[in-house]
């Protein structure tokens, strides 16, 4: 399994992290908006939380259903639909020391504290994880 931290501009990705960009970009609008609420409806800061964007279908499958038990109708109905599953949502910031124990070599990104007014992400799929930060944001566009 591979691991990105920040990306220089112009790195030669794998398809992996192709994969966990796609995912994100995907999902952007719905991690902004989910992350939005965490500070503003849950009263969360930056560092007690963190966004996590996972590949349902994918080694990641144990840690998705911990975090968000009996979604197996919600998967399905996406899979039905010709589409693959993500988990997106806000868990507390404790993940990140497990998440550096299982990419050691991403360890510092991880653990460190996210920009002013930004909201760290872990992006999992079979091939490893991203971190990437994201600025809290109001979807006005729907309800999520």
């Amino acid at each position: 399994m591979s691991a990105t931290a920040k990306i220089p501009p112009k790195a030669q990705l794998s398809e992996a992290a192709e994969q966990r960009n796609s995912m994100a970009l995907q999902s952007m609008i719905r991690l902004q908006h989910r992350a939005y609420r965490a500070i503003h409806a849950l009263n969360k800061s930056n560092i007690e939380v963190i966004m996590v964007c996972i590949d349902v279908d994918s080694c990641w499958r144990d840690l998705v259903e911990h975090l968000m038990p009996g979604q197996e109708p919600t998967w399905q109905e996406q899979r039905d639909k010709g589409m693959r599953p993500i988990a997106l949502g806000s868990v507390m910031w404790s993940l990140t020391d497990w998440l550096a124990e299982e990419f050691p070599d991403i360890k510092e990104v991880i653990t460190e504290t996210p920009s002013k007014g930004m909201m760290k992400c872990a992006v999992l799929n079979e091939g490893g994880c991203t971190i990437i930060e994201i600025e809290p944001k109001i979807d006005r566009s729907s309800a999520s």
